[in-house]
């Protein structure tokens, strides 16, 4: 079961990360996604306050993993998929607004929780996983003015190593 959780966990926040920055461009924010962003500070029923459209999107990534899993495998118990769906209280608790002490985020310093996805909602851009946050940082797409700091001290150093090379390519030229 917990291999299975796994291999779901990581299905399904890839799956979440591609629609959910998907649904941040033109007419699929417009005219799908906006609906969940009326909450600019979130609130637990926010989680699942969404267009349809985005809800079985996203819901494909919770839902068609396991049973994808079980139709290839055969190999998928009641109370194990049972137990997976039961996961939406952290779509829940990611809305809360609420970073607890006892949050996931606090011992496992790659999840999510209510702290990275409260910046997707000020924001309106990057955090765009559901539990993990690798994506987001293999992407650049975190949000937030840490983030944003972090990002332009990284291009500011590329931008110099860059330049740097381009002067002993040219130095190597003459």
């Amino acid at each position: 079961m917990l291999i299975q959780w796994a291999v779901f966990f990581v299905l399904e926040d890839t799956w979440h990360y591609t629609f959910h920055r998907l649904f941040h461009y033109g007419p699929f924010y417009k005219y799908i996604h906006k609906q969940h962003h009326r909450y600019a500070a979130p609130f637990g029923l926010t989680a699942e306050y969404a267009h349809p459209i985005e809800v079985m999107s996203l819901g494909f990534g919770t839902v068609g993993f396991p049973i994808i899993w079980a139709y290839f495998t055969a190999d998928l118990l009641l109370f194990t998929i049972t137990m997976w769906v039961m996961r939406l209280f952290q779509a829940v608790d990611s809305h809360s607004g609420y970073d607890f002490p006892w949050s996931l985020n606090k011992f496992l310093p790659i999840w999510a929780g209510a702290e990275h996805h409260d910046l997707h909602h000020h924001y309106f851009i990057g955090n765009y996983a559901s539990s993990f946050r690798w994506w987001d940082f293999c992407l650049d797409t975190e949000a937030g003015p840490e983030a944003k700091k972090h990002r332009e001290e990284r291009r500011k150093l590329k931008a110099e190593k860059s330049a740097q090379r381009a002067a002993a390519n040219k130095v190597k030229a003459n």
